[in-house]
């Protein structure tokens, strides 16, 4: 009697001990690529990170970031490092001209936005620090999102991460669900086995 159990048991053992492999090639190769810092934290889906910077409560430091494209979206964001429950930012756009493009006041560590490039040129990211602590932030911006190169680089943190991950985490939930068939199979061919015995 081929026993379906075991083999499908088998199958699963096999897929979890794949994904477990391919998280575990992949986790320390992208930590030391990243200087140590979080392999997945959001600086990896943006094309241009800004250096770390202080900003004392009540003050503000301004960010600039020159555009290369126009009539495309630039998407932005802000990375609270040391964020706190009670952090509060306020942060508004502009041009060297003055001409204004939003302004936001958010309370996330971490939150990403985006507008259309009217044209090549400069912006500034005004950023005040409303909290009470002091914060440390990064800036954080890709033009044309949708072909960035953090997305479509091979060689990109995020497909030498993220993408590896996300298929060890489906080969884990595929696994668990195969063994947990196997399982169920093997508990009813014993069943069925032990009930024919009985009329032996």
């Amino acid at each position: 009697m081929i026993k379906r159990g075991p083999i499908v048991m088998i199958v699963g053992a096999v897929l979890i001990i794949a994904a477990f492999v391919i998280a575990y090639s992949v986790m320390p190769t992208t930590s030391s690529d990243m200087g140590g810092n979080f392999f997945l934290g959001p600086e990896n889906l943006f094309d241009s990170v800004t250096e770390k910077q202080r900003i004392e409560p009540g003050t503000t430091f301004t960010f600039s970031h020159t555009t290369g494209t126009s009539q495309v979206p630039l998407m932005w964001g802000l990375h609270i490092f040391d964020y706190k429950p009670d952090d509060k930012v306020s942060i508004a756009i502009s041009n060297i001209f003055g001409d204004k493009f939003g302004s936001f006041d958010e309370g996330d560590s971490i939150f990403i936005k985006s507008f259309m490039i009217p044209k090549v040129d400069t912006y500034s990211f005004n950023v005040e620090n409303k909290g009470k602590n002091p914060i440390t932030i990064t800036m954080m911006f890709s033009e044309n999102p949708e072909k960035s190169k953090a997305l479509t680089d091979p060689n990109s943190a995020f497909n030498k991460s993220i993408v590896p991950l996300a298929i060890a985490g489906l080969l884990l939930i595929i696994g668990i669900i195969v063994l947990v068939a196997g399982i169920i199979l093997s508990v009813v061919d014993w069943k069925k086995g032990k009930n024919q015995s009985r009329y032996i």
